[in-house]
């Protein structure tokens, strides 16, 4: 069903709350009612709610009771190892989150795609996803992404929808929680599902800027893949790969020698064309292995002859600076404050990674302004790098809400 919202509001509006009560019916009155007082008699017309799998509750009659008070058409959400909101990363604990948005003018597609579905879409998917999204290319559609990693092909749905919807951007998670039976678990439009993907496409007047940090550095030098077979790297620069990645360790200093052997990477340009490349235009991606003997890495990406390529390394400082870097970018002589945004945060982030809560949200608070802002901690995150939508890993997926009329996305 596709919901088309007029002139009941002229404002397009967002609320954030979180609770840490120990009781999930307590914490979920404590939200809606922060919520609904934000809205301020706004109608909510999208909803994303997200809970600690900590809880023990009948989350079914928990996400009625949300669609109930909230009247929301549209209420998606998941379970999750963390909860963001209201300035607070809530990790490792029981807590809840809600985000709620009053869209005026913007027509919301729900859907719900199961593992059978993804998998028979691939015969025709361009008509099964404009049917299933009620939304073609010529209406730039912006998405968010729900999908369960354990029974959704996450690589095979993002693919699909990257090639119905050529630099349309999609930003979301996967949900995240325990692998117990029933502990993950997805929820479209106030009923919950085990399998699959949720989501919703919106049209009209609405825009998605996205910030996708990945959180690494480069060292060395880039160079050009001169020979290579789908995910193995044979050559670089016309010598063997792993020659090459060794003269660039042994010019590290210590500390990077050190933290290379447990977080080194492989960055792959987007665009070999683009230059100079700067961070957002790699593609971050796990070296898999070495073959000394035949001087081969492999690597969690297919690389192509032509490509750019730099080696990268990943820790707090360089998470830090990442996204310090990228924020600024956005929000550089542009727009006003989004009116919302979403968050999709990797659970290797967080606390584990910074040493500290909240560490990512105050970040994007202090750069990009005041506005409402919630998520959850993921298995995994969905959102653009070079125009492109890929699933990443231990990174800082963000979306900023805006109408057209404030300003459009620069960086899709």
């Amino acid at each position: 069903m596709t919901y088309n919202h007029g002139m009941h509001s002229t404002t397009m509006r967002w609320a954030s709350a979180v609770s840490e009560l120990g009781s999930p019916e307590q914490a979920l009155e404590q939200v809606l009612g922060q919520t609904l007082e934000q809205m301020a008699g706004a109608p909510v017309h999208l909803a994303l709610w997200f809970v600690s799998d900590l809880y023990l509750a009948d989350f079914d009659a928990l996400a009625r009771r949300a669609a109930e008070a909230l009247g929301a058409p549209v209420l998606l959400g998941c379970s999750s190892g963390g909860v963001i909101g209201a300035d607070q990363e809530l990790e490792l604990r029981p807590a809840m989150s809600l985000v709620t948005a009053c869209l005026p003018n913007v027509t919301l597609k729900p859907f719900h795609v199961t593992p059978l579905e993804l998998e028979m879409s691939g015969t025709d998917a361009q008509r099964f996803w404009e049917e299933r999204t009620g939304a073609t290319l010529q209406e730039e559609p912006v998405f968010v992404l729900i999908p369960d990693p354990m029974t959704c092909d996450v690589h095979q749905l993002v693919e699909q929808l990257n090639r119905v919807f050529p630099k349309r951007p999609i930003i979301g998670g996967l949900a995240s929680g325990s692998r117990r039976t029933g502990g993950r678990w997805l929820v479209y439009n106030g009923e919950l599902v085990e399998e699959g993907a949720v989501g919703v496409a919106m049209t009209g007047d609405i825009t998605l800027e996205t910030v996708v940090s990945q959180g690494c550095r480069p060292i060395g030098q880039s160079y050009i893949v001169t020979r290579s077979e789908e995910y193995v790297i044979h050559e670089i620069g016309s010598r063997p790969s792993v020659t090459v990645l060794q003269e660039i360790l042994e010019a590290l200093p210590p500390a990077d020698q050190r933290l290379a052997q447990e977080a080194l990477f492989l960055g792959v340009a987007i665009d070999e064309r683009k230059y100079p490349l700067e961070r957002g235009d790699f593609l971050v991606r796990n070296l898999l292995g070495a073959d000394m003997e035949a001087g081969t890495l492999t690597v969690g990406e297919r690389v192509r002859v032509g490509q750019t390529v730099q080696f990268q390394l990943r820790d707090a400082r360089a998470a830090d600076e990442d996204l310090q870097q990228l924020l600024r970018r956005a929000a550089s002589g542009s727009d006003p404050a989004p009116a919302g945004g979403l968050l999709f945060n990797c659970l290797g982030r967080g606390h584990g990674m910074f040493g500290r809560a909240h560490h990512d949200v105050q970040l994007i608070r202090a750069v990009t302004g005041e506005y409402p802002l919630g998520g959850f901690f993921c298995n995994g995150e969905i959102g653009p790098v070079g125009g492109v939508n890929y699933l990443h890993g231990y990174t800082a997926s963000l979306g900023l809400f805006r109408p057209k009329g404030s300003g459009a996305a620069r960086r899709p």
